[in-house]
């Protein structure tokens, strides 16, 4: 794959790269319906290492590509002091499944050139430093959200720091591993993490939404193809953290404790002002983990929105019980066409069981949701440790009564950084072998046993439960009746598309 990454003229003193395996982790979903997400971690600190006044470029794995030349090629081009791989998720389980591709570029690089420092950061790094030192052909590893250490690693490299002054480090010494001192977290994201480094990546072009995120202007359009119309695109975070301590949940590991902290809304619009009218994204994801937590300030947002009259396509995660019919309208009108809600299982006793609670009617919600003409991706997991074939099957029959427009089924894993990995971790042959196997789509992939049902249990009925429900009249008619029959046509084509697992030697 050719390099279409703007290549930097003089020596970059940081080099970012994001790292990924988009034909492994979702095997022939890749070509068409998956995603291809901006790295936002990446970027964030991208800019701000640039800010620091330090020459700084990205190279995207996952538009640019990677083949047995890429390592050597890139050092020429990019003659780095240090370079950096982010390991972050667009979502948790993307992060650990991004193991074995950022252990495969890092060895690459050492492979050209030892001397080179090479560190790693992000959520599976954060959450299992040490053991990421030790199996990577990597120098280092960073900690947490990785803003200050990453200054003070160009520092010290470049002779004008001590290494045990630097927070949040894990280093190689001639006695085994080192840490310094807990890294720190960002106080004022406003001056700190004050944008995002966009003319650094790819042209955004090569970016794209997922596909149901664009099924209204599928809908609309008159083309069978719809590649177009999901590009470009963009991600952003308006807040950072999450407040709640679902077990499943691994995203605090990157901070001090659970909470939430913003960035204010003046500077969000500004980025949204940027992203339409420098790059012409008008599909845009706000990824943080929970978009929908303080109304007001979400109103006040959408104020500011409707106010530019963007037409914009944007999908959120909410939880449910956040939501109200003020809300919802506003929403609407500021170009918010898709709520992700996390529902998980339809039993109580299972969701109790991962403190994951529900006190609001889930379908009421839905219901209200959808009466204002915004659609819903329902989350369902399957595999919970209280879950067995019963429970299972009213998650299913939840799932197909609620009707929602599109559904994620992931079975569940145990994420490195979760309650749940502690957990499994102290259990015999509860966990995937490989780093890939922690992929919900891939070939290896191994979900968690429960209490009373095998990995591999778990794993057709999901795959049995994503055919079931995609191919219900209920849903099928509800589809047509919302998009047209053009995105009726695209689920059946989807459907065509059967995972391999080896887990059910298929």
């Amino acid at each position: 794959m050719p390099i279409t990454t703007k290549l930097t003229p003089m020596r970059t003193e940081v080099l970012f790269i994001n790292p990924g395996n988009h034909n492994k982790t979702y095997q022939n979903l890749s070509k068409e319906y998956s995603a291809i997400d901006t790295p936002v971690w990446t970027s964030l600190l991208a800019h701000f290492t640039r800010n620091k006044g330090y020459t700084t470029s990205i190279y995207d794995v996952n538009v640019d590509g990677w083949d047995d030349d890429t390592a050597k090629r890139i050092l020429r081009d990019f003659n780095p002091d240090l370079i950096v791989l982010m390991v972050y998720g667009h979502q948790p389980s993307a992060s650990t499944q991004t193991m074995p591709a950022a252990g495969a570029i890092a060895k690459s690089i050492k492979g050209c050139n030892k001397d080179i420092p090479v560190a790693m950061g992000g959520t599976h790094p954060s959450s299992l430093p040490e053991r990421t030192l030790r199996e990577n052909a990597i120098d280092f590893v960073i900690q947490g959200e990785g803003v200050y250490t990453i200054e003070g690693l160009i520092r010290y490299i470049k002779g004008k720091g001590v290494i045990k002054d630097i927070k949040g480090l894990w280093y190689k010494d001639r006695d085994g591993v080192a840490l310094t001192a807990p890294s720190s977290v960002v106080k004022n994201l406003e001056e700190e993490l004050e944008g995002y480094a966009w003319d650094l990546l790819p042209d955004i072009s090569n970016y794209r939404a997922h596909n149901w995120h664009c099924f209204q202007d599928f809908g609309k359009s008159t083309r069978e193809d719809f590649s177009d119309i999901r590009s470009p695109y963009a991600s952003i975070y308006t807040s950072l953290g999450c407040p709640y301590s679902c077990h499943f949940c691994c995203i605090n590991a990157l901070y001090e404790k659970p909470g939430i902290k913003y960035w204010s809304l003046k500077k969000v619009v500004s980025w949204i002002d940027s992203l339409v009218n420098t790059y012409k994204v008008k599909n845009i994801r706000f990824a943080d983990e929970l978009f929908i937590s303080s109304s007001k300030r979400v109103e006040m947002f959408c104020d500011l929105l409707i106010e530019r009259n963007y037409n914009l396509n944007i999908w959120v995660y909410g939880r449910v019980g956040t939501i109200n019919d003020s809300l919802l309208k506003k929403l609407k009108k500021a170009g918010i066409n898709w709520i992700c809600l996390g529902i998980e299982s339809a039993n109580e006793k299972v969701r109790n069981g991962v403190n994951k609670k529900i006190k609001a009617d889930i379908k009421d919600l839905i219901r209200r949701i959808q009466s204002n003409d915004i659609n819903v991706m329902g989350n369902y997991m399957f595999g919970l440790p209280e879950d067995n074939l019963t429970t299972m099957r009213e998650t299913l029959q939840l799932a197909i009564d609620l009707n929602c427009e599109f559904v994620n089924f992931y079975t569940v894993m145990a994420y490195p950084g979760s309650k749940l990995y502690e957990w499994a971790y102290m259990k015999e042959n509860y966990l995937p072998k490989s780093w890939d196997g922690f992929s919900q789509h891939s070939y290896e992939t191994r979900p968690l046993p429960t209490n009373y049902l095998s990995a591999n249990e778990v794993l057709k009925f999901r795959d049995d439960a994503f055919m079931r429900y995609f191919t219900n009249q209920g849903y099928l008619t509800h589809v047509r009746k919302k998009f047209g029959d053009k995105v009726e046509r695209h689920i059946e084509k989807m459907l065509q598309i059967k995972l391999k697992r080896k887990l059910l030697e298929n």
